[in-house]
């Protein structure tokens, strides 16, 4: 049986990366970040020199007579202590391990998590009790999106992006009973990962073009209702019903509470950022479910920041607090990280309530939206984030 050309073993350490892989035969380059970085017969690599701010990517080639016969690709990040009061997956170790016979998955594990939910473009797998998953049924060449969901009790703990959460949660849950039946408190955890088409992405470093850079790029966040009539859950509001949005996942859908849109490009050594926000009409009805008045939500609860970064690329950070204008409640709270690149490496991460319904697209070089985050609402009492928050990341392998 012919030996497969795989990684066979990697390890982290706060002080280096290494790896191991089947020696088939030839001789061996190792690139990080399309810079080689070694070139000989043992199989086998430690990287000691470890930049935190970025994620890392290899490329080992095997080399018989002159000519580039096997690619392996693996997308990490160095391991780091992670802060109290830090988003807790966001500086989570994934690994990605893209070979012309398999792609493996693996991370670290998440304190209290006993077991995750794997599913691949969208459709459930399997789940699973350890933290690696291998796929060997992809064909190499579709891309695909890996998404890895778990769930631990709720914890008395600081991790979100900022500590923001406001103290007037704590009133509205009194105002704003909640049904215990729905479910138990708990955070939950998701991560997605997608995988270029292997066709495309295990080929020598000589012969990557800059043909695949990214010129314009756009983002979208838009929080919306599914019903289309919705019972107050705060019982002391004279306004006992409202409209909702009477629709489903759609990153066209034209009514929602909120959106956020972002567009970008890369120009020479330069990159632009411009946006837009927007809050839908908030509509009361009374107790027979007919117009009773309308508002609209301020989008001064929606801050957008971009930060410093290298000139092909694109850091910012949205912080979202928008409430209902026409009635106490607590706030629709979001926040998001991003970090992209002219290479089209991408790194989002953020964390929500679990209400109403929340979705994220991007779209490259005008090609059609790809999904980053969809979850569905658990109920509007859920905005108070007391009963567990939704926390979120996805990453590219290009």
């Amino acid at each position: 049986m012919e030996k497969l050309f795989e990684i066979q073993q990697m390890n982290h350490t706060l002080d280096d990366i290494s790896f191991t892989w089947s020696d088939t035969g030839g001789y061996y380059r190792v690139y990080k970040n399309d810079r080689q970085v070694y070139e000989g017969t043992a199989p086998k690599f430690t990287d000691g020199e470890l930049d935190r701010s970025y994620p890392l990517q290899y490329t080992v080639e095997r080399v018989e007579e002159g000519q580039v016969r096997d690619v392996i690709v693996i997308q990490t990040s160095p391991l780091t202590e992670v802060q109290e009061d830090e988003h807790p997956l966001q500086r989570l170790v994934i690994t990605t391990i893209a070979a012309p016979s398999q792609i493996a998955l693996s991370w670290e594990w998440i304190k209290d998590v006993e077991k995750f939910d794997v599913y691949r473009n969208g459709q459930y797998i399997e789940t699973i009790s350890d933290n690696r998953f291998i796929d060997r049924e992809t064909s190499s060449s579709e891309a695909v999106v890996y998404s890895i969901v778990a769930t631990r009790p709720l914890i008395d703990s600081n991790q979100k992006m900022n500590v923001s959460k406001s103290i007037a949660s704590k009133v509205f849950e009194v105002i704003m009973p909640t049904d215990p039946t729905n479910k138990p408190t708990e955070e939950v955890y998701t991560f997605s990962v997608r995988v270029k088409q292997r066709d495309r992405l295990l080929i020598p470093v000589a012969d990557r073009k800059k043909f695949n850079e990214v010129k314009q790029w756009k983002f979208r966040y838009t929080t919306f209702l599914k019903e289309d009539i919705i019972k107050n859950p705060n019982l002391f509001s004279p306004i006992p019903y409202f409209t909702g949005d009477d629709r489903d996942f759609n990153p066209e859908g034209k009514s929602f509470r909120t959106r956020v849109d972002i567009e970008g490009e890369f120009i020479g050594e330069d990159s632009h950022l411009r946006f837009t926000k927007a809050t839908g009409p908030s509509i009361g009805l009374n107790t027979m479910k007919r117009y009773k008045r309308h508002a609209h939500a301020s989008v001064e609860g929606i801050e957008i920041d971009r930060l410093e970064g290298k000139p092909k690329e694109v850091h910012f950070t949205i912080t979202h607090d928008v409430g209902n204008p026409l009635t106490a409640s607590p706030s629709i709270h979001y926040e998001v990280k991003a970090h992209l690149d002219q290479q089209g490496n991408l790194d989002l991460v953020g964390y929500h309530n679990d209400a109403p319904h929340h979705e994220i697209y991007l779209a490259l070089d005008g090609e059609n939206w790809r999904t980053v985050h969809r979850t569905e609402s658990e109920g509007l009492a859920y905005l108070t984030g007391v009963l567990g928050d939704n926390y979120w990341r996805y990453v590219t392998c290009n």
